[in-house]
């Protein structure tokens, strides 16, 4: 049987001419027709119609459908961000801006770091009369920080003299120790390098004119007068000398802290001692100090009741001193009076301590060395640090008893 489109019109043609051919008892057969097709306007307007499915079980659920193109999901457009917007307007630029900005500031740091004395700039506003407000920035250094001080003053015209800033040229300066440098190269007990002496006088003294009053209490009283070379030193250097004598031993920290010993100077008669600045080689005679020892030393020589202060020494001090001129005086004064007061010369007591004044320290400080120069100096290691008293604390002690300095024996030092 032949399926007829309901909407066709000449369907009802047909079904008449079926009809009436099977009244009249022909076949029911259709002939083919002949002729133009059917228009294709039909199918295109009717509705789509739905593909045949598959059999498949009451129970067993459909297949979820294929979304079309109008079931997807519409995209929602974000709204950018003030930044993004900035970033996607001005680009590359976003990136310099900040770039820029920090060569800006690292230049205005640069130039607000101008170093002391830099020449101050004066901006005035454009077409400034009289009494024009004038700003001025001044570059300066305010303990070692860069500063920049800025200024608002009413004036015309500015003008600004910095005052240069003067550095100190660098000093030279000497070995921090003399000893390190060129005592390495000198003999114990030698004669360290420095001022001008006279090598030989004449051989005679002369008294240099000044007398004293009286220091300590002591009941032992004791007359000294102050004696030079003649050809040694002017006038003028004599009397120099003789001040420093008068100074030393009647400061308080000299001889006459202990107690029992009273010293005044004369310049006439017969003193107790003399003390006498003699020269290199007349010190030297066997009359007088000798030089068994081959070292620049000064004595006592109790036989001619004369004091010797050795003038090379007095010029050029020990070097166990260490360059210090008038603490090594001090000490030669005070050291060799001891002998003319009786006392002999004594080792380091405290290792690291003070030196006993009558400790030979024109040589050294260190009983080692001291030893072979004199036996009765222990070689036990100790070693001292200089001292020119014999009471540095000024402390009112029995002093001690002579030992080894008698009349007409030679006490060097």
């Amino acid at each position: 049987m032949t399926r007829q489109d309901p909407r066709d019109p000449r369907a009802g043609a047909r079904s008449g001419s079926s009809r009436s051919g099977s009244s009249r008892g022909r076949s029911t057969a259709t002939p083919p027709r002949r002729g133009l097709a059917p228009s294709s306007l039909w199918e295109e307007d009717e509705p789509s119609r739905p593909t045949p499915q598959p059999l498949r079980a009451a129970w067993e659920p459909l297949p979820e459908p294929v979304p079309t193109q109008r079931d997807r999901p519409v995209r929602q457009v974000r709204h950018r961000s003030w930044f993004g917007w900035f970033v996607h307007r001005y680009g590359w630029r976003v990136y310099a801006i900040p770039v820029l900005t920090a060569l800006t500031v690292f230049a205005v740091l640069q130039i607000s770091r101008a170093p002391a004395g830099t020449q101050p700039t004066d901006t005035a506003d454009a077409g400034a009369g009289a009494g024009a407000a004038v700003t001025q920035t001044v570059a300066t250094t305010i303990g070692g920080t860069p500063t920049v001080v800025t200024t608002r003053v009413q004036a015309v015209t500015t003008t600004v003299t910095a005052t240069p800033t003067v550095t100190p040229s660098p000093t030279s300066t000497g070995p921090a120790d003399p000893n390190t440098a060129w005592a390495k190269k000198l003999t114990l007990g030698a004669l360290p390098p420095g001022g001008q002496f006279t090598a030989q006088g004449k051989g005679t003294w002369h008294v240099v004119k000044g007398t004293s009053k009286q220091v300590g209490k002591g009941s032992n009283v004791y007359t000294y007068t102050v004696e030079v070379e003649d050809g040694l030193d002017s006038a003028s250097e004599d009397q120099e000398f003789a001040k420093r004598v008068d100074a030393v031993l009647s400061d308080p920290r000299s001889w006459i802290a202990g107690g029992d010993v009273a010293l005044r100077r004369v310049d006439t008669g017969t003193p107790s001692f003399r003390i006498s600045l003699t020269s290199q080689k007349t010190i030297r005679d066997p009359g007088y100090c000798g030089f068994d020892i081959p070292l620049e030393a000064s004595c006592y020589n109790g036989a001619v009741g004369r004091v010797f202060i050795n003038d090379a020494r007095w010029e050029r001090g020990a070097v166990s001193y260490n360059g210090d001129i008038v603490s090594y005086k001090v000490y030669a004064i005070n050291h060799e009076v001891g002998h003319a007061l009786g006392h002999g010369h004594e080792p380091c007591a405290v290792n690291g301590g003070l030196a006993p004044v009558m400790m030979q320290q024109s040589f050294s400080t260190s009983n080692n060395d001291l030893h072979p120069l004199d036996p009765n100096i222990p070689a036990d290691g100790k070693v001292c640090r200089v001292n020119p008293y014999p009471y540095p604390m000024a402390q009112a002690t029995e002093p001690a008893a002579a030992t080894s300095a008698t009349a007409g024996s030679t006490s060097a030092g």
